[in-house]
């Protein structure tokens, strides 16, 4: 009851509804129709506002490292047991059946990518600068990243692409890239930071790997350059040997004398025409002489056309025989 200048006046009778938590909405009950048919339909909303209030957030059903059975892309392509291992902000790192590699966000459905896209967001801690970077958290690792296939389209932080590029040198910051622009030395913090974890977790591998090529490139080329030097040694005593052989038959035919080597012809110069010829063998009679010294025959024997040795013989006197 109210006093309005010295009126007494009935205040109508108020309602006050829970509508969810610590809110509720306040009515002023009025007993005309009119006034009744208002506060139902604001009680109506009101029920309606607390039972939405009271409803829980939505839940994420896809997030990172849970097992999607089947993943249909926008361009048709179908994956199946997709594990999502790393969300970037353009593209999401994920193995399935049959391979790994990245996929873009666009080209998943819209519920996957918005819960992945949500938890990752949900998920990174309150650093001044991205995981990976200097100032940043540490960037998580994923075993699966040890064997991930490198990237044949790298993606840089500025936003180019490096399109069919490999790895062609790794050092411990940096990778020599080739790809269609040419070669380039690329650091990891410089790598878009999805496809950056793959890069580190690979390093140490390719590094090790690296070195023991190195090593055996550079065992191989010490082979190689002894190879070459014994190869030229061998030439050089080749030569020298025949350039030697040369002069030894020179002085013979000068002075007279039968050198291992000889052809007939230089045999000829050297001691004249033979009693008889064989063709294999030439036969001087009285040129040579025994053990004791004796004048004998001398059997010259040739092979391959060339003076192989001669024997000295007495008609009838092996046992004196020498051989030279």
């Amino acid at each position: 009851m109210e006093r309005r200048r010295g009126v007494k006046t009935m205040l109508p009778p108020r309602i006050k509804l829970p509508v969810g938590g610590d809110f509720h909405m306040d009515f002023a009950v009025n007993s005309t129709p009119q006034t009744m048919l208002i506060v139902g339909r604001r009680i109506l909303l009101a029920a309606v506002a607390g039972a939405l209030l009271g409803l829980p957030a939505h839940a994420a059903q896809y997030l990172r490292g849970q097992l999607i059975p089947e993943i249909k892309l926008k361009n048709g392509t179908v994956l199946h047991d997709v594990t999502v291992t790393a969300v970037g902000s353009t593209t999401v790192m994920a193995r399935w059946d049959g391979g790994r590699g990245s996929i873009p966000l666009q080209q998943l459905p819209a519920e996957i990518s918005t819960d992945l896209v949500a938890a990752a967001g949900a998920a990174k801690p309150a650093f001044p600068a991205p995981a990976g970077q200097p100032g940043g958290p540490p960037a998580l690792f994923d075993p699966a990243w040890a064997s991930a296939e490198l990237p044949t389209e790298i993606k840089l932080t500025n936003g180019f692409v490096m399109h069919k590029a490999t790895v062609t040198r790794w050092d411990k910051t940096a990778a020599l890239i080739a790809y269609q622009g040419g070669i380039v030395s690329v650091r990891f913090q410089n790598i878009a930071p999805e496809q950056r974890p793959i890069f580190e977790a690979r390093k140490d591998e390719a590094l090790a790997r690296q070195a023991k090529d190195d090593a055996a490139k550079a065992a191989g080329q010490v082979a190689s350059t002894n190879d070459e030097r014994a190869h030229q040694e061998a030439d050089r005593a080749t030569r020298q040997a025949a350039e030697k052989k040369e002069e030894e038959i020179r002085n013979g035919i000068s002075f007279h004398y039968l050198v291992k080597g000889m052809t007939k012809e230089q045999v000829r110069q050297a001691y004249g025409r033979a009693g008889e010829d064989h063709g294999d063998s030439l036969f001087y009679a009285s040129r040579g002489h025994d053990k004791y010294g004796n004048s004998a025959d001398r059997f010259l024997i040739f092979k391959d056309g060339l003076l192989d040795g001669w024997h000295d013989e007495r008609q009838g006197e092996p046992a004196g025989a020498v051989d030279h």
